[in-house]
């Protein structure tokens, strides 16, 4: 259909409507259909369409390709990895199978199978440039091997389109900064950000006006007038802070003990809020907010809980940006345990910046100036929750995890109102899906490599340290 071509979902959907309206039993307009769904998160209608256009043609790859897909956006990577493997069988040849389900067993800690999968993919497309990306954050470099010679030829290749080269310039950074080549790791760093940068709309300066807006709003008094929230028993489990800065190794630690399952980068949070008062006028309509109001938010997101396990206590909830709804987390919640993960600030500002993300963002750390810049405005808004919210929000330093893991992870446990269990110190032995960039680094006992890691690149990161105000 033309409007889908051209990324017209909301014209798309009724155009394959009058097709299937036509031709009820038209598979490949009904996976369509769904792929619009699955594009615009109105999952429901998405896994209709999917398993519908698989009951007319039960060898319809596609279906089962995005079936898929639909399973990875809903946290199920087993049911993913089921029909990943099924779309594979019945169409080998396709690279982006190929990949995705290496994704998805790299998530599940099948680390060995994921890496054949990468390079299978390769072999299958030589020029797939996400999977040397992810292939390259795979393995650790000790040399400049074939996987290297393979990147650096295609990024050198006139015909190698700018979007791959970004994705190719990410995998080569992290490989010399293996071998120890910072600066030759710091060109590729800033070729991929710079590419990155290139394509995406945003204005830090919004960021700036969003943080005034928050802490305007979310005042002592506020807090002093709030009536009862309905939830004061309620204790849900917050991990946040910025991305990079120890939040899934946090999780994992947490998600070790046997009364936590760990949820993972959950949405949860923002669609009860959405769902129950006119975010158009947020933060600064919060004062009208009234007791039901909240105490709906409260149930829909414990609810939402509920779904992902009805088994364990306490199921974690690990979105970093999170940091932003302390204020909502705290009318909802009295009793709420936040865990916010602190890191030193360039250690995680460069994290970020040697990192590709999703489609979702962040979209601030493509840019060292704008990346200290967004910094600190969360350290003025982590300020002024510490201020106004005392004793609230617990602090876990990554460095201090590092430094002596016993002592971090009993701390921690104490201040999330959980005894201690030993498999909390073996953390790195969970089979738990990991969703995340540090998806392989969880995978591994705590090591202390990335601490003052930003030293070794000196003077290649002097905007950042300009922005964050770091002097000469």
């Amino acid at each position: 259909m033309k409007a889908h071509r051209r990324g017209d979902i909301k014209a798309a959907i009724p155009e394959y409507l009058r097709v299937i309206s036509l031709a009820p039993t038209n598979s490949v307009a009904i996976q369509l259909l769904g792929a619009c769904y699955l594009q615009i998160n109105r999952f429901a209608q998405a896994r209709e369409s999917f398993e519908a256009a698989i009951k007319l043609d039960a060898n319809y790859g596609d279906a089962f390709h995005n079936l898929a897909r639909l399973d990875e956006a809903e946290h199920d990577l087993d049911a993913a990895e089921k029909n990943y493997r099924r779309a594979h069988a019945l169409v080998p040849s396709n690279a982006d199978t190929v990949f995705s389900l290496a994704n998805v067993l790299k998530a599940k800690g099948e680390l060995a199978e994921s890496e054949q999968l990468y390079r299978k993919t390769i072999e299958l497309s030589p020029s797939y440039a996400p999977a040397h990306r992810q292939l390259a954050r795979l393995i650790d470099h000790l040399s400049v091997d074939d996987d290297i010679q393979a990147m650096e030829a295609l990024i050198a290749a006139p015909s190698t389109p700018s979007n791959a080269k970004m994705h190719l310039a990410f995998g080569l950074g992290k490989c010399f900064e293996d071998l120890g080549l910072f600066e030759r790791a710091m060109t590729y760093f800033n070729s991929a950000n710079r590419l990155m940068r290139d394509q995406l709309r945003f204005d830090i300066n919004q960021w700036d006006k969003e943080v005034d807006h928050i802490i305007a709003s979310f005042t002592p008094e506020l807090f002093a007038q709030a009536a009862e929230s309905p939830n004061t028993k309620a204790e849900p489990l917050f991990i946040l802070g910025m991305p990079r800065s120890g939040t899934s190794l946090v999780e994992q630690i947490l998600a070790s003990h046997s009364k936590v399952y760990g949820g993972g980068e959950l949405q949860n949070l923002n669609i009860a809020i959405m769902a129950n008062m006119d975010v158009r006028g947020y933060p600064q309509n919060i004062s009208k907010l009234d007791p039901q109001q909240l105490a709906l938010m409260a149930t829909q997101y414990l609810d939402s809980l509920s779904n992902i396990s009805e088994k364990s206590a306490l199921v974690s909830d690990k979105k970093p940006d999170n940091f932003k709804l302390i204020g909502m987390i705290k009318l909802m919640f009295p009793r709420a345990r936040v865990i916010h993960c602190c890191r030193d600030p360039l250690d995680t500002c460069l994290s970020l910046f040697k990192n590709h993300f999703s489609e979702r963002g962040p979209f601030y750390s493509y840019n060292q100036r704008e990346l200290g810049q967004y910094y600190l405005g969360y350290q003025r808004l982590m300020r002024h929750w510490q201020s106004v919210l005392p004793g609230f929000v617990y602090d876990v330093s990554y460095e201090g995890l590092v430094q002596d893991p016993a002592a971090g992870i009993r701390r921690l446990l104490e201040s999330c109102r959980l005894d201690f269990e030993p498999a909390c110190l073996d953390f790195h032995q969970s089979k738990r899906s990991v969703q995340t960039a540090s998806a392989v680094q969880v995978r591994k006992p705590i090591y202390s490599k990335s601490v003052l890691l930003s030293q070794k690149y000196g003077d290649d990161l002097n905007p950042l340290k300009i922005a964050l105000g770091y002097s000469e």
